[in-house]
């Protein structure tokens, strides 16, 4: 409030870079005006109280523990995080699942189940899938063909007798 009733009030500024200019200049002044409460310059204050604790960032940033993280599945069973996906079972589709992400592992939660576990990765836009999660979606390449009928048989023709009309011009 005090930035706002003393630095800002009823001014106009022409452009973002003009209302920093104005600031930079304000704040200088305002860092020598004696406090009303504490009856001393803010500068001084800091320099003599606050300065000597600080001490510099770490050049590593920080571990995350954990992040928990709502999502939506998509239609292709994945989830995403941080530009990765991963798989979830298909039939958890357009369900809200929750993901716990830690520095190694991806869990992925339904309600209080646990539906998913995925290492983690760290190589943007890969795919991180179980092909358990896809299991019953399609027909197993090796499955028989005869128990699967193709719109061909139904109609009684086989695909090598269209082969013959097109190669030998026949009927």
């Amino acid at each position: 409030m005090y930035v706002k009733g003393n630095a800002l009030a009823d001014l106009d500024f022409e452009s973002f870079a003009g209302l920093e200019t104005h600031l930079a200049a304000w704040m200088l002044v305002a860092d020598q005006r004696i406090h009303g409460t504490t009856h001393e310059a803010p500068r001084v204050r800091f320099e003599r109280d606050e300065r000597p604790m600080l001490r510099p960032l770490s050049m590593r940033a920080l571990p995350i523990r954990e992040q928990r993280l709502p999502r939506r599945v998509a239609l292709d069973a994945l989830v995403d995080v941080d530009t990765v996906r991963y798989s979830v079972p298909h039939r958890l589709v357009r369900d809200h699942v929750e993901v716990v992400v830690d520095a190694d592992t991806v869990r992925i939660f339904h309600g209080a189940t646990l539906v998913a576990t995925h290492p983690r990765s760290h190589e943007p836009f890969t795919r991180v899938t179980d092909p358990a999660h896809y299991a019953g979606l399609w027909r197993s390449p090796t499955a028989p063909l005869d128990r699967v009928s193709t719109p061909l048989a139904v109609l009684g023709r086989d695909l090598a007798e269209y082969a013959a009309v097109i190669v030998g011009g026949g009927q």
